[in-house]
């Protein structure tokens, strides 16, 4: 009976490795990104840590258009001109972006950018219930050394970003809710000049 029992652990065993490892790491990723980029549109709350700073925000994503609010930041991303509000310095800056600060203000871009971009496998890492994966630049003299992002391994929907820059620290977005198909109008996304009409606006474009 014992020796029977033995066979059938050994035998689940088997089947649940089996389940887990049927889908490649290039195959989970293409359902992630498909996650954000077939959505109308996606909302997210995050935790985020950077060098002894640590915040919660929200960041509203529609197609290349977003918005992220922090506690001391907002940032506004039409397509085209990004506007950062610091609230301590009551100064709103004005930039036509690049990718590299595009990806900055939001991580969820090496989601949806990483089968161009990055190479994918496995983490060495393991945690029940998640898929992780490793991100590698494809072409050298990238500032990003490796991405490490964890998934859920039942929608795909990411729960943590790490960003590990050439120089620097790290930067951790921690997910704890992420929402697709949602529908936010054009105008979130367009800084609200009526609503800070005594904040100074630099144009550094």
């Amino acid at each position: 009976m014992k020796r029977l029992l033995s066979i059938i652990f050994a035998l689940a065993g088997i089947l649940s490795l089996h389940a887990q490892g049927s889908l490649s790491p290039a195959q989970i990723l293409a359902k992630a990104v498909s996650n954000i980029s077939n959505s109308r549109g996606v909302e997210a709350t995050f935790s985020v840590y950077n060098s002894g700073y640590s915040g919660k925000g929200v960041i509203k994503t529609q197609g290349n258009k977003y918005k992220v609010t922090l506690p001391d930041v907002e940032v506004w991303y039409n397509g085209k001109d990004m506007f950062t509000y610091n609230k301590r310095a009551a100064e709103t800056t004005l930039v036509t972006p690049t990718p590299e600060e595009i990806a900055e203000t939001n991580p969820l871009v090496y989601v949806a950018n990483a089968r161009k971009n990055y190479n994918v496998s496995f983490s060495t890492v393991k945690k029940q219930g998640k898929y992780v994966l490793e991100l590698t630049p494809k072409v050298k003299g990238e500032e990003v050394k490796r991405v490490t992002l964890t998934l859920n391994n039942s929608t795909f929907s990411p729960e943590k970003i790490v960003v590990e820059p050439k120089r620097g620290n790290p930067i951790t977005m921690e997910i704890s809710s992420f929402k697709t198909g949602t529908n936010s109008s054009v105008s979130e996304f367009e800084y609200p000049k009526s609503k800070y009409p005594n904040v100074e606006i630099v144009d550094l474009r």
